[in-house]
């Protein structure tokens, strides 16, 4: 995971931090090989997290449109 870390402006224990919280997410995935701890994204997770955004995005986007209308009128 260093070499994941020489990737990034921030420390080593804060570029733990973030897989974790990724991993918990089910995003990435961390295995042991040797000494080694690899960290590998996991597509399907991906894809059902950006589907479950842009779900929310459409929601969002339809109240914003209708205030628009809402505001729009005249009194």
């Amino acid at each position: 995971m260093s070499d994941l870390a020489e990737s990034y402006d921030m420390s080593f224990a804060a570029v733990q931090k973030h897989v974790a919280v990724l991993e918990r997410a089910g995003l990435v995935i961390k295995s042991a090989h040797g000494r080694q701890r690899l960290v590998t994204g996991n597509p399907e997770m991906v894809a059902r997290a950006r589907s479950l955004l842009a779900e929310f995005e459409r929601i969002w986007r339809g109240r914003i449109d209708r205030l628009d209308a809402l505001l729009a009128e005249e009194p």
